[in-house]
């Protein structure tokens, strides 16, 4: 069999098992798939990142020859920051959602996990993070498709099976706010001391209202990030758990959320033409978005 008739096999939806339903069959054999081509995949996403690294540096020498800036985006970032300062808060990141999140989520999750703990190395200033209701298909996906992360290891990182740290009953709740876009009442500031938690979760909006509905289950106080008061965004008002861990990071530089939602998100997402330069707009209040801070 060719290499281009085996392909063509390994993509064809092999006949449903009796018994089984079609949509389940589908899923069973994606994850077959998966592990029939695993070494293919991790080829071609090898491959992937060459291209991509080539591309940067051509676009850098373009900069170069044009005597201009190189943009902060093609700057290759070190893996840690030696010069960093605590913030003194702690950021949790509740990722207790797993049953509502299907397998691609759950993917999406764990990358934004690693890309949040890439941030607390990186950045001019460093939260003790922590992971709660770490278990199930996220847990799964870290101990068995990630093992090379090492995540038992991560630095001012911790991974935590159960929800004691925000649900025990020993737990300080006027120590707590947990950040979501459903509430009217703004984050004004970073709290030194204070616990900040953002819910871990990727659901595409169809659960709404989920992170402010537990926030009141917990007896604790919801707020949300000054998105409307500083900037525009264009299409929906959707922030990834990892952007909302990078936007309090980058706060502790200069207690600017201005700076820091521009320094954070991709220009994709401003509305530079209509945002907000003038500080006597900021105060000027306008509805937030529908989404979970914290979900996609």
């Amino acid at each position: 069999m060719s290499s281009e008739d085996y392909k063509r096999k390994m993509t064809t939806l092999p006949p449903t098992p009796e018994g089984m339903s079609k949509s389940k069959w589908k899923k069973v054999w994606k994850k077959q798939r998966y592990n029939i081509m695993k070494e293919e995949y991790a080829q071609i996403r090898k491959e992937k990142r060459k291209r991509a690294r080539e591309n940067r540096r051509a676009r850098i020498q373009e900069y170069i020859d044009r005597g201009e800036e190189i943009p902060k985006e093609l700057k290759r970032q070190p893996r840690e920051n030696p010069n960093q300062k605590d913030s003194g808060v702690n950021i949790v990141l509740d990722c207790g959602f797993d049953d509502l999140m299907n397998d691609r989520e759950i993917v999406s999750m764990s990358n934004q996990i690693t890309r949040a703990y890439s941030s607390n190395r990186r950045e001019n200033h460093f939260t003790h993070m922590k992971v709660t209701s770490f278990g199930k298909r996220l847990k799964n996906r870290f101990d068995e498709e990630m093992k090379g992360c090492h995540y038992e290891q991560w630095k001012n990182f911790e991974f935590h099976e159960d929800d004691q740290l925000i649900m025990g009953p020993d737990v300080d709740k006027t120590k707590l706010v947990y950040l979501t876009a459903d509430t009217d009442d703004k984050l004004e500031t970073l709290e030194p001391g204070m616990t900040y938690i953002v819910g871990g979760i990727v659901d595409k909006n169809r659960h709404k209202a989920l992170c402010y509905n537990k926030a009141k289950e917990m007896g604790v106080p919801a707020k949300r990030l000054p998105i409307d008061e500083f900037i525009n965004i264009s299409g929906r008002k959707v922030l990834t758990t990892t952007h909302v861990v990078q936007l309090m990071l980058k706060y502790f530089d200069n207690h600017d959320w201005k700076e820091a939602f521009e320094y954070v998100l991709p220009p994709r997402k401003l509305d530079q033409e209509n945002s907000q330069d003038d500080e006597d707009d900021e105060d000027e209040e306008s509805e937030d978005g529908e989404s979970e801070e914290g979900g996609e």
